[in-house]
């Protein structure tokens, strides 16, 4: 434990602060600070120190609890059915911008990547970690391959012409047309310089939604308690 001296500014006059876990910010304990950066009360007593952040012991408590439920099994399922399903409707939008445009709109990519990743920050309230930033990676890849399935479908018809497929042909169908809208975005680098863009630009869309999705990861370091001086 550690004294606080504070200031002569008076502590009401302090512009109040918005707690931000997406940007880690160390430094010394904010010796100078009375006012809770979460709920905004005056600290008479002791108060605690997250990154750039002073927290009333409520609070502590409070971060301690949504960081461990951030961490749980559940709330990953819970960010894998929601940023799936965000990532599925921007795949979706897409696909069917292509199919009525016939323009392949890589640039796409790095709307759904803000998206899906803002999802999950949401889902996790900035204590999300490595895996929550790789989900949303993979979700937005998927999204991203959804905008080359108008063509590989309309290349698969070519193939099978007006029969039927069966049961077995189906299969072999929708087999097929995963695999290749899949392997669509890597397969189209191949493509000369254009499909190097577009190779480059996806990245960029993958990169957003890591950086857009990342959180504190792992157990919230909270130090402290710090003494308010008496002369506070």
């Amino acid at each position: 434990m550690s004294d606080a001296t504070l200031d002569t500014k008076p502590a009401e006059t302090e512009a109040p602060q918005k707690l931000d876990f997406e940007r880690a910010e160390f430094g010394d304990p904010a010796a100078r600070h009375v006012t809770c950066s979460a709920c905004q009360a005056g600290i008479t007593t002791a108060y605690y120190q997250l990154l750039d952040k002073v927290l009333c012991g409520s609070c502590r408590d409070a971060v301690n609890h949504t960081s461990e439920q951030a961490r749980s099994g559940a709330a990953f399922g819970k960010a894998f059915l929601v940023a799936g399903g965000a990532g599925l409707g921007c795949g979706a939008v897409y696909a069917v911008f292509v199919h009525f445009t016939q323009i392949q709109l890589a640039l796409a990519t790095i709307g759904i990547g803000w998206v899906v990743g803002r999802v999950i920050q949401q889902v996790t309230r900035g204590f999300g970690g490595t895996k929550h930033q790789v989900l949303a990676v993979v979700f937005t890849y998927l999204a991203s391959a959804m905008g080359y399935l108008p063509g590989i479908l309309a290349a698969l018809d070519n193939g099978a012409g007006d029969g039927s497929l069966g049961l077995i042909g189906s299969i072999l169908y929708f087999g097929l047309a995963a695999a290749f809208t899949l392997a669509a975005p890597v397969l189209d680098v191949t493509s000369g310089f254009s499909g190097v863009l577009g190779a480059l630009i996806i990245f960029f869309g993958l990169r957003t939604a890591w950086q857009v999705s990342r959180g504190i990861g792992g157990p919230v370091a909270i130090s402290g308690p710090y003494q308010v001086s008496a002369g506070a």
